[in-house]
């Protein structure tokens, strides 16, 4: 593994905690769901939950709309 690939494998993980972050703000995040967002490595999927999250009224919300 490259410099950069190591460096954006941990970008893409720290996006992926702070949804993780807003989402228990919110309410418990089940795990189902905390793993399929940790695993998610695609940027601009991880763009979008993360702006969803910060809209989202509850975990159940964010959860419907990436089912």
């Amino acid at each position: 593994m490259t410099f950069e690939e190591l460096l954006k494998d941990e970008r893409m993980e720290a996006k992926a905690e702070a949804v993780l972050v807003l989402l228990q703000e919110l309410g418990t995040v089940p795990d189902e769901l905390a793993e399929k967002i940790m695993s998610e490595k695609n940027p601009t999927v991880l763009n979008e939950y993360l702006k969803y999250a910060a809209k989202a009224e509850n975990v159940e919300d964010f959860a419907y709309k990436f089912e």
